[in-house]
């Protein structure tokens, strides 16, 4: 009799702990980008890290995955500059501990295919709030990478778009050799030659190329008397090529800027300057109570106003989108009564579909990429003293339909800070 109670109670005693057992930590990696390469203050960066946070914890407290809790402890979180560079080198630290589910952030175009070619490598799912370089787009080259924004070719393009209805004959083009400029490339290209602009002048360069090699490509374009500049290159390099534009005193009437990077308050004020008037393409989020409670939060983690505009806040709403839908993969994984891994992980990462901050989160077939975003064209009005930012406004707007570029040109302000009279290019 004594030994069958013994026997109950150790019965009972493994019982409890399968119980308690089951409550189920999934850890997650991360790899941003707080501080460039440089040393600099990313604030999109930083804002993105913030947010992926803010939705760790929404997850947690929702009981949407039950009593089991996801978490992102600081020594699995990388600050990789957004720099390629050794970003898959520092990524496979995250991914070699067992414990690692997957990893988030990897929001550079460069370094997410650096990243992604380790996650092949361990068979880890990464989902990105940011990389849109069109190669990215792949699954045969990329299986185990997934991001919640649209490839980059959707963006730069209308680009060339507003160029065309502004009467722009001729550009000056400067792009990156990394995998988001050459992406970009083929499509300006395209998009070129589709709309009759004559790219007069094309300037090709690695990443971080020194700021005297790049003064000395704008020399070049005021020698050729080329007034049209368009960009598409990662911010610190597009910070460069406004910084000359600064030196040249070129922010002023009768000169067009296109680039596909917004820059940020974080910026030199040159830079910022010189960005008076330029037109950048950025994802359209629709107002909503859910985004604005979002706002409200992150401005008291801030302790600061944010401009629902900036660069800053579209990473930050993308970034809770996709650790949110980590956060719905793992309850369609536990509601199938499935062990969490990386493998089914990475299946149901392909099947999200809910309404987040930024819209309708859903992976288009066959492809890593969101579903098509609404598309908006950007104008910098300059620096905001009272809330530090860059004060952009949307200007144009593309149909979803039709994809047909709608443009308010009451709304824009042009180099030189000159308002475009209507009825006259």
């Amino acid at each position: 009799m004594i030994y069958l109670n013994y026997f109950i109670l150790l019965i009972t005693g493994i019982l409890l702990s399968s119980n308690i057992s089951a409550e189920e930590i999934y850890d997650f990696g991360g790899m941003y980008t707080y501080h460039y390469r440089d040393g600099r203050y990313s604030d999109w960066g930083h804002y993105s890290l913030l947010a992926a946070h803010m939705a760790i914890k929404e997850i947690n407290q929702s009981g949407m995955i039950g009593d089991n809790k996801v978490r992102m402890k600081k020594e699995n979180i990388i600050d990789y500059h957004c720099w390629p560079e050794n970003a898959g080198l520092m990524a496979e630290t995250l991914m070699k501990k067992s414990n690692i589910l997957v990893i988030t952030g990897a929001d550079c175009s460069g370094p997410a295919v650096k990243i992604s070619e380790k996650a092949k490598i361990h068979r880890i799912p990464v989902i990105s709030n940011g990389a849109n370089a069109s190669n990215l787009s792949s699954i045969e080259d990329h299986p185990w990478f997934i991001r919640v924004v649209t490839p980059s070719e959707l963006y730069e393009r209308y680009l060339i778009d507003v160029a065309k209805q502004l009467k722009v004959l001729d550009i000056a083009y400067f792009f990156t050799t990394d995998a988001w400029g050459q992406g970009a490339s083929k499509v300006i290209h395209e998009a070129t030659k589709k709309n009759k602009i004559n790219i007069k002048k094309e300037y090709s360069y690695p990443r971080d190329t020194d700021q005297l090699t790049i003064d000395k490509f704008i020399k070049e374009v005021i020698d050729l008397k080329i007034q049209n500049i368009l960009i598409t290159a990662p911010t610190p390099d597009t910070v460069k090529l406004f910084t000359s534009l600064h030196k040249n005193k070129l922010n002023k009437p009768g000169y067009l800027i296109f680039a596909a990077e917004m820059i940020s308050a974080d910026e030199s004020r040159q830079a910022i300057d010189a960005s008076l008037g330029y037109f950048s393409p950025m994802t359209f989020l629709n107002p909503s109570d859910k985004l604005n409670e979002f706002k409200i939060k992150l401005e008291q983690q801030l302790d600061k106003k944010i401009d629902s505009n900036s660069k800053a806040f579209f990473y930050a709403a993308l970034s809770y989108d996709h650790i949110m839908a980590i956060g719905h993969s793992i309850k369609k994984i536990k509601d199938n009564n499935q062990v969490v891994n990386r493998g089914n992980l990475m299946q149901h990462l392909r099947t999200i579909d809910f309404n987040g901050l930024t819209g309708r989160v859903a992976i288009k077939e066959g492809t890593n990429d969101r579903d098509n975003m609404a598309i908006q064209i950007m104008n910098s009005h300059g620096f905001d003293q009272i809330n530090n930012s860059v004060k952009f406004v949307p200007v144009g707007y593309i149909d979803p339909q039709t994809e047909t570029l709608l443009l308010e040109r009451e709304k824009m302000i042009l180099p030189g800070n000159i308002k475009l009279r209507i009825g006259i290019q």
